[in-house]
């Protein structure tokens, strides 16, 4: 295997967390990661996945802002610190709008700089979706990055069971069921599965109308994959059991004029906390950067930081 450059720039690395009101009446726990040293030279917003929140991106948020980036992650509704009841929404659309005000809330961190945005899991369904059926919102966003999205289960369903499933969405929409998973499932380092049996913050309830959303949602993207017209880059762990790598490369090969495919070998769905998670990070920064160097602001700003 090829080995990887070091990551130019090792700046130190200010961490920030509160909750703060996102949009006018809506308070959301925010965690941000901000070079010290420079100016930001690009900004990312994190979305996490189902159960998720911010702070367990802390590894990635923090290579990433020490090679000169503004982070933002914000705890979606009903996750990690952020009110709201756990695992369930009013609806889908309300999701999208957490992607929207969450990049937009990210545009005050650090304002007049490329910005990119990274949806993880569900995460990587929402804000494929977001950018899907909300272009207006997007044209603010360079590019986007959909780690393991959940755009089709590993194990699809029966269509029987999902018509029971509907039906029961139909009628009982919150009632929620366990998403519990086993921890190998996340990724192969034991450290990453300790820390997720330890974190108090991760929930594993899931309401029948958000699992279904997020079960037609996937394939409303697949199926409009051609609408994508922002560099996206798309990324998988070839033995991840949760969420389908086939159909990852099924949204590459539909949206091929602006996405690029990366699938890793021996990863499974977490890969931010894999052992690989280094090479990961440094294609990550690689990638963002090529997008970077297309945008003539941003090209003015790393001369700067190079300075």
């Amino acid at each position: 295997m090829k080995q990887q450059q070091a990551l130019p720039h090792p700046w130190s690395v200010e961490y920030r967390a509160s909750l703060v009101e996102t949009m006018p009446g809506i308070q959301r726990f925010v965690h941000q990661w901000l070079p010290e040293e420079v100016p930001p030279c690009g900004r990312l917003t994190i979305v996490h996945g189902l159960g998720d929140h911010g702070e367990r991106f802390a590894s990635i948020a923090n290579s990433i802002a020490s090679s000169g980036f503004a982070v933002v992650a914000v705890d979606l509704v009903g996750h990690g610190r952020s009110p709201g009841r756990r695992g369930t929404i009013d609806c889908y659309d309300s999701l999208l709008d957490e992607v929207g005000n969450a990049v937009y809330h990210a545009s005050n961190v650090a304002p007049d700089v490329p910005s990119f945005v990274l949806g993880q899991s569900m995460g990587g369904n929402l804000v494929l979706n977001w950018t899907l059926r909300r272009p207006f919102e997007a044209k603010s966003i360079l590019g986007l990055i959909a780690i393991a999205p959940m755009l089709r289960m590993a194990t699809v369903p029966s269509e029987s069971f999902l018509r029971v499933g509907r039906w029961l969405a139909q009628r009982f929409p919150n009632f929620r069921i366990s998403t519990a998973v086993n921890v190998e499932q996340l990724c192969s380092d034991r450290h990453g599965q300790d820390a997720y049996r330890r974190d108090l913050l991760v929930h594993r309830k899931m309401s029948l109308r958000l699992g279904h959303a997020l079960i037609d949602s996937g394939e409303w993207a697949l199926q409009n994959a051609d609408l994508l017209n922002k560099p996206t880059l798309l990324m998988h762990g070839c033995e991840d059991t949760l969420t389908s790598p086939a159909a990852t490369e099924q949204m590459a090969f539909g949206s091929s004029n602006y996405s690029t495919l990366k699938l890793w070998p021996e990863c499974r769905h977490d890969l931010h906390f894999e052992l690989q998670r280094e090479s990961v990070i440094t294609y990550l920064l690689e990638w963002m950067r090529k997008q970077m160097y297309r945008y003539p602001p941003a090209r003015q700003i790393r001369r700067d930081l190079a300075a």
